[in-house]
C-alpha cells in the first residue's frame, strides 16, 4: 500500500488592522505564519511464509514565519523505514520482533544551525536506529499480559531504553479493565516547537546542552458496555498519571530582555480523570460526549 500527502497553511494574527502587506514589518504587530509540507509513506508484505511487514516514509516540511520583525525559515527532511516480524507462539503466546531508522536533516535561520565563526549554516543531522521486541502473552479468556522494550540510539544523546507493561482483564463480555505502564522520550527542537522564542525583540539563551524529555506514566481504564433495545451504550473511564523529567521550560521572569531555556532541574506532573460515553442507536444517530480533569504542575529544584 502507498499513500501521498500536502498540507499547507497560511496562518496569521495580530493587531487587527494588520494586513498582509504589513509582513515582516514594524508598523503594525502581527504574526503571519507559511507552512507547505508534503509526505509519501507505505508498507510492504515480504512475499515470503513468514510475516514480514516494512513500512516507510519520507516527508520535507518549509515554515517561512514573520513575528513582527523576526523571521524565521525553517526546513526539515525526516526518512523513516521500519521492518517488524510477527509471530504467534503457539495458541496463548505472540512475538513481535522489529527494527527502525530515522534519519532528520533540519536546517533554519537560528543559532541553532549556525556555523561558528562563519556566515554559511550547518544543518543539524540526527540519526536514530533502533529495535523493539513485545510478547503477548494470553493467560485465560479473561486475561491478557503484553509486556515490551525499546531500545534507541540518538546520534546526538546516545542510547534510550523504553520499556512497557500492559494488562488487559475481562471477567465478562460487557465489562473491560486495562493497566498500563511505561516510559518515553521526546527530543525537542526548540524554534519549531516553541514560536514563543522568536517573539518580540527578546534574545534566546540556551543554557546548556538540552537533554531529551522523559516521562514515566501509569494509566486505568475502565470500559463498560450496556445493550439497550434500540442500541447500546458505552462507558469509559480514565485515570491517569504522568511524571516528567528533563522538561524544557522557558524562563522570561529573570531578564525583560532575555528568554533563558533549559532542562527543568526538578520534575513536572501531569494527573487526572477522564470520562467518555457513547451511545448509538438502531437507527443512524450515534451520540459521542466527554469530559477530563487534568491538575498540571512542575516543581523546580533550587541550590543554596
Amino acid at each position: 500500500n502507498l499513500a501521498a500527502r500536502y498540507y499547507y497553511e497560511d496562518r496569521f494574527g495580530g493587531e487587527m488592522q494588520w494586513k498582509p502587506v504589513h509582513r515582516g514589518g514594524d508598523q503594525v504587530y502581527g504574526e503571519s505564519v507559511y507552512t507547505s509540507r508534503y509526505e509519501v509513506l507505505g508498507g510492504y508484505q515480504l512475499p515470503i511464509p513468514e510475516h514480514l511487514l516494512f513500512s516507510f516514509s519520507y516527508n520535507d516540511h518549509q515554515q517561512n514565519a514573520a513575528y513582527g520583525e523576526t523571521v524565521y525559515r525553517g526546513h526539515q527532511r525526516v526518512g523513516f523505514g521500519q521492518l517488524v516480524w510477527d509471530k504467534n507462539l503457539g495458541a496463548k503466546q505472540k512475538l513481535l520482533l522489529g527494527t527502525t531508522y530515522r534519519y532528520t536533516w533540519y536546517d533554519d535561520n537560528t543559532p541553532a544551525t549556525q556555523r561558528e565563526g562563519g556566515a554559511e549554516n550547518q544543518p543539524d543531522r540526527t540519526s536514530l536506529p533502533g529495535a523493539f521486541a513485545q510478547h503477548e502473552f494470553k493467560a485465560s479468556d479473561k486475561f491478557t499480559l503484553l509486556s515490551g522494550l525499546r531500545y534507541d540510539y540518538h546520534s546526538a544523546h546516545g542510547g534510550i531504553f523504553s520499556p512497557r507493561l500492559s494488562m488487559r482483564w475481562a471477567p465478562n463480555e460487557d465489562n473491560i479493565f486495562r493497566l498500563s505502564m511505561g516510559n518515553g522520550y521526546r527530543v525537542v527542537n526548540l524554534f519549531t516547537e516553541d514560536h514563543a522564542a522568536l517573539t518580540g525583540a527578546r534574545e534566546v539563551v540556551i543554557r546548556n546542552e538540552l537533554k531529551p524529555e522523559q516521562s514515566y506514566n501509569v494509566n486505568l481504564n475502565y470500559q463498560r458496555y450496556i445493550p439497550l433495545g434500540s442500541g447500546f451504550l458505552n462507558l469509559e473511564g480514565a485515570a491517569f498519571y504522568t511524571y516528567f523529567t528533563n522538561k524544557i521550560i522557558a524562563d522570561f521572569l529573570t531578564n525583560n530582555t532575555q528568554i533563558f531555556y533549559d532542562n527543568l532541574s526538578g520534575h513536572a506532573i501531569s494527573k487526572g480523570i477522564a470520562l467518555n460515553t457513547e451511545l448509538a442507536f438502531t437507527f443512524p444517530l450515534r451520540l459521542h460526549t466527554g469530559i477530563t480533569l487534568m491538575d498540571v504542575y512542575q516543581i523546580q529544584r533550587t541550590t543554596e
